[in-house]
């Protein structure tokens, strides 16, 4: 288990997304990098999420909708957030259909090199698909995606 961090904050928006930022004094202890955590929101259930740099030495932690509902929580609201570093293994198991995909396109080392919250939500994504062909259209989007990084690279080393 890593430290943890209680603190009070202000849900605010930032652009589209909501978010609290996180005291300067628990961005210190955490460090600059984007900081894997365990969040807790009012008394709702713990959920996995990153601390986001935000300059200044500061981090945000973004809260999606079904976050916000499940604490009963709105914008402008001053709510407890309790985050716990997160030193356990974040990976998700690759589907295997996807796993295909990736390796048709030769991509399968592109997947790999994305961020591990990147690759969650893509496949807890392509898991939420209702119907087969939902689920095709879903896999071919994250092929998509995992090109698009193999070939960014490729233009980097040239």
């Amino acid at each position: 288990m890593g430290e943890k961090y209680a603190f009070t904050s202000k849900l605010v928006r930032f652009t589209v997304l909501y978010c609290v930022d996180v005291p300067a004094a628990v961005s210190r202890a955490v460090g600059r990098a984007r900081v894997p955590v365990v969040v807790r929101v009012a008394r709702a259930a713990p959920f996995r999420a990153t601390l986001q740099p935000s300059g200044g030495a500061r981090h945000r932690l973004f809260l999606n909708g079904e976050v916000r509902e499940a604490a009963g929580v709105q914008l402008g609201d001053r709510i407890a957030v309790e985050v716990r570093v997160d030193r356990e293994p974040r990976e998700v198991p690759l589907p295997p259909d996807l796993a295909e995909a990736l390796e048709e396109e030769g991509v399968l080392a592109a997947w790999t090199s994305m961020p591990p919250g990147k690759r969650e939500h893509l496949v807890r994504w392509i898991d939420k698909a209702a119907q087969e062909t939902t689920r095709q259209k879903r896999v071919a989007r994250a092929v998509e995606e995992a090109l698009a990084r193999h070939e960014k690279r490729i233009d980097r080393e040239m």
